[in-house]
């Protein structure tokens, strides 16, 4: 059972407007501490009995015992301290100020999973052969436009215009609630017309629909699995086809603020990772020694 500090937190994050996926992970990472707490302290989580001591100890349990990859042990140290941030502001920890979160663990990460030309075009063949226009338009789209998963879902036909010479895809309510519009290039204005722009243009119709009402970022996941499966790829996820809209954009020479706007990103340093090595890119790598060995 949460706290009464964490039901308070959350209620903050939510008339804050935070995603219900942030909301999620927060009161996760804080029933995690929370249980922690209870099991070290025999008493129950209250921000002014947090001590620096129990957060070392909490980072060490979670790295040690749990044994989570440093991007876990990351986001709870983080979740901790935007919690204790806010018991601060609330008047809620004695003398006012938040004790220190211990500092997040460092972990050598290779750049984020995109596909190449080839696996590009073995994903297309996969679903223009077994799947039907609304599979074809929704991957085309996600290619195309480089939209999260949960902004495609979103999608209205009120949300795009097609002229004759040009498009473009309002994102009303992008990651931070954030507005943006994506020019729309040939094929993503192709691909949508064939899928119905005209006779819907205009409407608050959603544009992608599952057998129960609009389509869910589970459902495209299901979706896209039997097709990567078809085209015998490996480790294909909706966000891997944003990666590779940026990656591609990146590798024809388009700067890293331009892929920032249109992909929604508020840091150039989380468009920057685009430029790093791929787990492909290091695989390829490190079989070249075994290449040279071999001549």
């Amino acid at each position: 059972m949460p706290t009464e500090a964490i039901r308070q937190f959350v209620k903050f994050l939510e008339e804050s407007e935070r995603s219900p996926a942030t909301i999620k992970n927060y009161r996760g990472d804080l029933g995690t501490f929370a249980a922690w707490f209870r099991d070290t302290n025999g008493d129950e989580l209250a921000p002014k009995k947090i001590t620096p001591t129990d957060l070392r100890e909490f980072k060490g349990y979670l790295q040690e015992t749990r044994s989570l990859r440093p991007a876990s042990v990351n986001r709870k140290l983080a979740t901790l301290k935007s919690f204790l941030g806010w018991a601060a502001d609330a008047g809620l920890l004695e003398g006012g100020r938040a004790p220190a979160v211990p500092r997040g663990l460092e972990e050598t990460r290779p750049g984020p999973r995109w596909l190449d030309r080839r696996e590009r075009n073995a994903l297309l063949r996969a679903v223009e052969r077994g799947g039907n226009a609304r599979d074809l338009t929704i991957v085309k789209a996600l290619v195309n436009t480089g939209l999260r998963v949960e902004e495609l879902c979103s999608l209205e036909w009120r949300d795009v215009t097609i002229t004759n010479r040009k498009g473009k895809l309002v994102v009303r309510k992008g990651k931070g609630r954030k507005r943006r519009e994506i020019p729309l290039n040939t094929d993503a204005r192709k691909v949508l017309l064939a899928f119905g722009y005209a006779r819907h243009a205009g409407s608050s119709t959603a544009i992608f629909n599952g057998q129960r009402g609009k389509l869910t970022a589970r459902g495209v996941q299901g979706m896209l699995e039997k097709y990567v499966k078809a085209a015998e790829l490996e480790d294909v996820s909706p966000h891997s086809l944003r990666h590779t809209f940026c990656k591609t954009l990146l590798d024809a020479g388009a700067s890293l603020p331009e892929v920032a706007a249109l992909a929604g990103h508020e840091s150039l340093e989380t468009t920057r990772r685009y430029c790093e090595p791929s787990v492909k890119d290091l695989e390829r790598t490190v079989e070249l020694i075994e290449e040279e060995d071999e001549k």
